[in-house]
């Protein structure tokens, strides 16, 4: 299946070019799903064996699905802002994991820089509040940064501070964060995939579906196409798109539709009213918008999800509605395209990261964090692979809950809960 329609599958600078499975084959680790976590994985796994046969296999393309299709914004933390509930993660832990999620900012700007992927690296991030109530969970989360976790590189901005530094007159407040940052993310993920080619035992396989798959000493996985691919190791990656591949895995996870639009190349007249200069935005509504001008002057801006999988009638029209309560006249531009995606989200918004069999692992569930995670985390299943499991022991800690009436009902009910956080964005109750 060939790339969606949208502004990264446009502007992409790198072309993968992957095998062609006509045969039953053997290797030492088999990963299912090429987007950032299984490219990531691979990566990383010929780096620390250059030795090892590592076989990717994707049911479309590299970057198809949510790593190809997301915001752009590298950001830490996780999408819960809490461990409560969690037993078996000690304060100590918790900090640990926190720590992780900044190292994973830094390692995909370690990797873009070290390899010289082209997918416009631009610093800067605002956390902004549109009312009272979320400027007083700024100023906890800002303090939280700096007393529990030691974080230095965020500052809080109030009006007159944002408007002066950044402009974004629509919010009365915000934190700016010096780290977190944006990315091309297809770009990213094909550039990194090409740099992991560079390793002849590694071999990428694209429209390759997997139907399923049994575990023994080894493991055999099985295609569409009746071929076998005989594995000592697999890595599930797929993420939202796990399907019927893996129940189990299906159950904890709920795949979410997320909408983003891209407007055409903006004059800086008018982008001078809201931006003084490119950099990546998130507000705190519960149902968020996320927006970024990047360094072409084209505003990628996302908002909006479907828990029922039915998309707005207008995708375009819908953001667009959007966009001119916030930065009114810019909904008069051009889209070059809008497009649709899967995220996968956890019960309690955390990665979903373990292990089914000896020999198999798999990570799943962002919750909408996974632009910066993936690429640690794949580094974290391939440093399992080879022996060292002090992250991957860690992160199997986290206990999660699976969806009620996973695939089946779960769609529903998670309307229903959702309908009443949409209600109060909606009545300003926030």
């Amino acid at each position: 299946m060939n790339y969606s329609d949208n502004y990264y599958t446009r502007t992409k600078s790198y072309h993968i070019d992957s095998s062609k499975l006509n045969e039953s084959i053997q290797c030492d680790v088999c990963i299912v799903g090429g987007g950032l976590t299984g490219i990531s994985t691979a990566y990383y796994l010929s780096n620390l064996d250059p030795s090892l046969k590592i076989v990717v296999l994707e049911k479309n393309k590299v970057g198809w699905g949510a790593s190809g299709r997301n915001g752009g914004q590298l950001l830490h933390g996780y999408s819960s802002d809490t461990f409560s509930g969690q037993k078996n993660i000690s304060k100590q832990d918790e900090r640990v994991l926190w720590d992780f999620s900044v190292d994973a900012v830094k390692e995909v700007k370690r990797n873009i820089r070290k390899h010289n992927i082209d997918c416009d690296l631009i610093e800067g991030f605002l956390l902004t509040a549109a009312s009272n109530r979320h400027e007083r969970s700024l100023h906890q989360y800002q303090s939280e940064l700096e007393k529990k976790y030691n974080y230095k590189d965020s500052v809080f901005l109030n009006k007159k501070e944002l408007n002066e530094k950044f402009r974004t007159p629509y919010y009365q407040s915000a934190v700016y964060d010096r780290m977190c940052s944006q990315i091309h993310p297809l770009n990213y993920c094909l550039g990194l995939a090409k740099e992991a080619l560079k390793n002849q035992n590694l071999s990428i396989y694209e429209d390759v579906e997997v139907s399923s798959y049994t575990s023994d000493s080894k493991v055999q996985i099985k295609t569409s196409k009746n071929i076998i691919i005989t594995a000592d190791n697999l890595v599930l990656s797929c993420n939202a798109y796990i399907g019927n591949l893996s129940k189990v895995l299906r159950t904890n996870i709920m795949p979410v539709k997320t909408y983003v639009t891209a407007l055409e190349t903006l004059p800086d007249k008018i982008l001078k009213e809201f931006f003084e200069k490119p950099i990546a935005i998130s507000d705190m509504f519960f149902v968020l918008n996320y927006f970024r001008l990047n360094s072409h002057n084209n505003l990628i801006f996302g908002g909006r999800v479907s828990y029922s999988n039915m998309d707005p009638i207008d995708v375009e029209k819908s953001l667009k509605n959007i966009i001119k309560k916030i930065m009114p006249g810019l909904e008069k531009y051009e889209s070059i395209c809008s497009w649709s995606g899967h995220v996968a989200i956890t019960q309690n918004r955390l990665p979903h990261i373990g292990r089914l069999d000896p020999n198999i692992i798999f990570a799943q569930g962002y919750s909408g964090h996974g632009v910066a995670l993936t690429t640690l985390v794949g580094k974290v299943l391939a440093q399992t692979i080879h022996g060292q499991t002090a992250y991957f022991d860690l992160f199997s800690k986290i206990t999660h809950s699976k969806f009620p009436g996973a695939g089946i009902m779960d769609t529903p009910l998670l309307v229903l809960a959702m309908s009443y956080y949409k209600l109060r964005d909606m009545l300003g109750l926030y």
